[in-house]
């Protein structure tokens, strides 16, 4: 059957509660990108951001085909809009796409016609050019949809080396003055595998990206935008490679298009001393980097591959070159406790961060973090999407209530934008200007008016929040450690399942190797330790049955270590001396090899 198909709406719904960000948007480049490559192909297209605008809904008349990006946080307005469309215009096609219904495509198909999963300029092209000639669909990669009462999900294709064959973003297809930020990809991917994190698994490991020259060309292009005051470079990881990040930098330079930017890096630029320089020379007063933690057990939990040492190493030096940061970190790891969360944030005002957030560790569709907890059988309290935006608790945690969890962080969030904190750095621009050094009175004015941002949004948090916090308080529900009393061993690797009987043993746990007659006997307070490529096949065989997976091939896995041992016990030391005395057997059994 043909549709035709003239006018494309992109729509990007809001979250329904105040976030971080809340009053300082940072635009997602997704929806634009994919309305620029259709209005190329010929098509009327409208993108509504619904943090900048009003959503008129009487617009939706006017589109064929209605395209919703949504993220987790987002996709119970997602989910709203999709419905209303449905039942006032059922003859508008409805296309859902973004890393939430990319990882719950079943569920995203409940409220739309198709699920563009993963990355979509190729598919979306794909399916608007066969809706219109009458072509059959089912062929398309990275598609999903339903058919007799089933959900039919395509493989995805392979990703796009070459980002340089898609269109520059067109900006203007957003209002005018209704962003001051302009924010601009110039690589996808992340060759790191934080547990918390969807990237990895949306966008790959690989570092695929623009040459230097398209990437040039594009900020020139934004640069002619009277809107844009200030630039984000939305990249994972934009000082990786360095050498890449350099060459963009110097062109910024060369062709003159210095104005203030910030963007998302790692510790290790601490270590880039000729970067930092040329950052600053190109522009930069900002950096926004996820430490996640200054406690080490968290670090170990998170898989963050860097030390407390790191952290402390890295801020030094980029305050040194004149740079602020923006700290991001995370609280909620099954090693925390209220006395580590306090420390964080103390840490944060000890080292004078500019600005910096916390938020609540919260258990995203994909993330590897989800996968074990779901695996292991753990429980959600809360399944409101809305939810999943950092600052709720949506699971037990073992040593904290969700109250002390949540109440605890958002305390220690307002204690970062203290009014006294506000004024030093009003303060301080009034001194610089007297000083002639307008650029440093500029940067801590920026300061000043971000921490006054923050101190709004999180005095408005808890007023929204009061009945939330109070049914919390009523709460007494937190994750006890002896859930399990005996694991069952099932992992091939015969130096891995060594490394993990010792470990447990260590531990005083009790071990059993995992056989088949175990399947009929197997209780709720069984643990089955198991090797990754093993899960699927024995979800398929036994119904809630409580899993670790293993994905480890050799024997360094203190991390695998640590969240199994975490199950167990409280006690970090106990898990660290157990881990300690399972790496001298491994010396000793390679000095005796």
């Amino acid at each position: 059957m043909q549709r035709k198909i003239k006018h494309i709406l992109f729509l990007e719904p809001k979250s329904s509660h105040l976030h971080v960000y809340s009053d300082a948007y940072i635009p997602r480049i997704g929806s634009l990108v994919l309305a620029t490559i259709m209005r190329q192909l010929g098509y009327g297209v409208r993108v509504m951001l619904e943090e900048v605008e009003k959503i008129d809904t009487d617009e939706f008349s006017e589109a064929d085909l209605i395209c919703i990006s949504s993220l987790t946080t987002t996709s119970p307005g997602s989910y709203q809009y999709a419905d209303f469309i449905r039942n006032v215009y059922p003859d508008k096609i409805i296309v859902m796409g973004g890393t939430h219904p990319t990882f719950v495509p079943d569920e995203a198909l409940l409220h739309c016609d198709f699920v563009v999963r993963g990355e979509g300029e190729d598919a979306l092209v794909e399916l608007v050019q066969c809706l219109e000639s009458g072509y059959d669909f089912r062929h398309i990669d990275n598609l999903s949809w339903s058919e007799n009462g089933e959900n039919c999900h395509n493989p995805e294709r392979p990703k796009t080396d070459d980002l340089d064959v898609l269109p520059i973003p067109d900006f203007t297809l957003v209002p005018s003055g209704k962003m001051d930020i302009m924010s601009i990809q110039t690589q996808r991917g992340c060759p790191w595998d934080c547990s918390f994190c969807t990237v990895t698994k949306l966008n790959g490991h690989k570092l695929r990206g623009h040459s230097v020259e398209r990437v040039l060309d594009m900020l020139e292009t934004y640069s002619k935008n009277p809107d844009f005051v200030y630039l984000f470079f939305a990249d994972d990881i934009f000082n990786v490679p360095v050498e890449r990040t350099m060459a963009i930098l110097q062109g910024m330079i060369d062709r003159r298009l210095i104005l203030p930017w910030a963007a998302q890096m790692r510790h290790e630029i601490s270590k880039q001393p000729a970067l930092l320089k040329k950052m600053r020379e190109a522009g930069c007063d900002r950096v926004m980097i996820g430490f996640e933690a200054v406690d080490e057990a968290a670090l170990e939990l998170y898989g963050k591959k860097e030390t407390a040492q790191d952290v402390e190493r890295s801020i030094d030096a980029i305050h040194g070159h004149g740079i602020d940061i923006h700290a991001m970190f995370i609280a909620g790891a099954d090693s925390d406790r209220a006395e580590t969360i306090e420390y964080q944030f103390e840490f944060a005002k000890r080292k004078n961060l500019a600005t910096s957030q916390c938020m609540v560790l919260t258990y995203l569709p994909g993330s590897e973090d989800t996968i074990r907890y779901d695996l292991q059988g753990g429980e959600y309290l809360s399944k409101d999407w809305g939810h999943y935006d950092g600052h709720h608790a949506n699971h037990p945690h073992p040593h904290m209530t969700r109250y002390e969890l949540v109440n605890t962080v958002m305390k220690g969030m307002q204690s970062m934008y203290a009014p006294r904190r506000i004024l030093s750095k009003f303060a301080s621009a009034g001194v610089n200007l007297l000083k002639m050094n307008k650029r440093e009175a500029t940067r801590q004015m920026r300061n000043a008016f971000l921490r006054l941002n923050g101190y709004s949004i999180i005095n408005r948090w808890f007023k929204e929040h009061e009945d939330y916090l109070h049914d919390l308080r009523a709460e007494n529900v937190s994750l006890a450690p002896d859930r399990y009393q005996r694991v069952l061993l099932a992992v091939s690797n015969v130096d891995v399942s060594r490394v993990l009987k010792n470990f447990l043993d260590e531990m005083d746990i009790r071990v059993e190797i995992f056989s088949e007659e175990h399947l009929s006997v197997l209780r709720d307070s069984d643990l089955v330790v198991m090797a990754g490529e093993m899960v699927d096949e024995m979800k398929t065989r036994v119904q809630n049955l409580h899993i670790f997976p293993v994905h480890d091939k050799n024997t360094r896995m203190d991390r695998t270590l640590t969240q199994l041992g975490i199950l167990f016990t409280e006690n970090m030391e106990t898990i660290k001396e157990a881990i300690a005395t399972i790496q001298m057997q491994q010396k000793a059994l390679a000095t005796e090899g």
